[in-house]
């Protein structure tokens, strides 16, 4: 009976070698495997943009007003492309990743775990068992992380869709408005001088106005940036951890060294501090 067992086992890791250098690793290196995920990630790049280029834009139109209060908002406005950028490259890393670890799981990973348990048959050893078991866990979890965790992120994103969208439009309204009003200004007065004192004097009267428009901008883009930066950032390493979780939990497995590896020597108290 032990020997049908080893026959059986040796046959389904052997088989789980080959499928996973050929079929499971051609199709997990090829990016239309992954073709709802990219369009997914193409999608929260364009949504990334579109923020950026309405803040840049709404930085703009804020520094344009003739007044000290405004030149706060405006620099926040401004620090938001920071924070976009940040986003917009763990979107592209995330993208270049699905192919990449399925390159690393079924080429690397799992064939050299299905080897070390292969090679455990032969010659038992808890290390290779150890070993075996944490590559082949590693390279599964690595195929599933990512596909997971954009899962769970357009799972936000459908609902918080509707108010990315309405930050965007409204910082644009708002962005456009202000600037046709400056250019509407200029274009009616004949000299410098006329032309800068009626600008002043228009804008000097909703400067306040505007600038509780612009409040109310900065707010959405907070509210946009804080759901982008939970959907690309937070939920991917929350899928990593609940993955390292369920895999600790199911198989609760240490690396246990070969026998005969020289151990630290043993620090032994002294006397006098035992008596003590």
């Amino acid at each position: 009976m032990e020997k049908y067992k080893r026959i059986a086992t040796v046959s389904i890791l052997s088989l789980l070698i080959i499928l996973s250098c050929t079929v499971f690793g051609m199709k997990m290196t090829d990016p239309a495997t992954y073709s709802h995920t990219i369009e997914v990630l193409d999608k929260n790049r364009t949504t990334v943009l579109g923020l950026s280029a309405a803040s840049a834009a709404a930085s703009a139109a804020v520094s344009a007003l003739p007044s000290d209060i405004c030149s706060p908002l405006a620099q926040q406005l401004s620090e938001f492309t920071t924070w976009f950028l940040l986003i917009l490259s763990i979107v592209f890393l995330e993208k270049y990743l699905l192919t990449i670890f399925g390159f690393v799981s079924c080429y690397i990973l799992i064939p050299i775990g299905c080897g070390a348990l292969l090679t455990n048959c032969f010659f038992p050893k808890p290390f290779l068992q150890s070993l075996g078991i944490k590559l082949a866990a590693l390279g599964a979890v690595l195929l599933l992380v990512i596909p997971t965790s954009i899962w769970a992120s357009d799972q936000v994103n459908s609902i918080y869709s509707k108010s990315i969208e309405l930050t965007v439009q409204s910082a644009n309204a708002v962005s456009d408005n202000l600037m046709r009003d400056i250019s509407d200004d200029a274009a009616e007065n004949t000299t410098v001088i006329d032309e800068a004192k009626a600008i002043l004097d228009d804008l000097s009267s909703s400067v306040a106005g505007v600038v509780d428009q612009f409040k109310n901008v900065l707010n959405r883009f907070v509210e946009a940036t804080a759901v982008m930066i939970v959907t690309t950032c937070l939920i991917p390493i929350l899928v990593i951890l609940f993955f390292a979780w369920i895999v600790k939990s199911l198989f609760n497995v240490q690396v246990i060294l070969p026998a005969g590896l020289p151990l630290p020597p043993k620090r032994h108290r002294s006397r006098d501090c035992a008596d003590e």
